[in-house]
């Protein structure tokens, strides 16, 4: 006869609840981060440096570039120039504007006299 194996062991290992567990304590995977953080940005600084000497790239100083002052006041009165001819246009604009209001109010009331005279002349009929 065929020996039965305990069910109960089984039964036990199937219903218990399992999580995972790091491998590593916390402190060695940060450290081992850490590690491979500086140990690129390290070799990246290797492989810019060594790229910009092999193509002949010096870090070129700071230097300000010297300002005409010719070209300054040129510039300046373009300047000027462009703003007092778009204040004229606009000026203009508002200008007509207006006058088209004006006479849209004015077509308005011809408009409220004809058909008040229409309703009366309709009425009288």
């Amino acid at each position: 006869m065929a020996e039965r194996h305990a069910t109960r062991d089984a039964t036990a290992l199937t219903h218990r609840t399992y999580t995972l567990r790091p491998a590593r304590p916390l402190a060695y995977r940060v450290i081992a981060w850490a590690i491979v953080c500086l140990l690129s940005a390290g070799a990246g600084a290797a492989a810019l440096t060594a790229w910009r000497l092999n193509n002949g790239d010096a870090p070129l100083p700071c230097a300000v570039a010297p300002v005409d002052e010719d070209a300054k006041q040129t510039e300046l009165v373009r300047t000027k120039l462009a703003l007092a001819q778009e204040s004229a246009a606009r000026a203009a604009v508002q200008k007509t504007a207006d006058s088209a209001n004006a006479e849209v109010a004015r077509l308005n009331a011809q408009l409220q006299f004809l058909r008040g005279q229409s309703n009366a002349a309709s009425v009288r009929r």
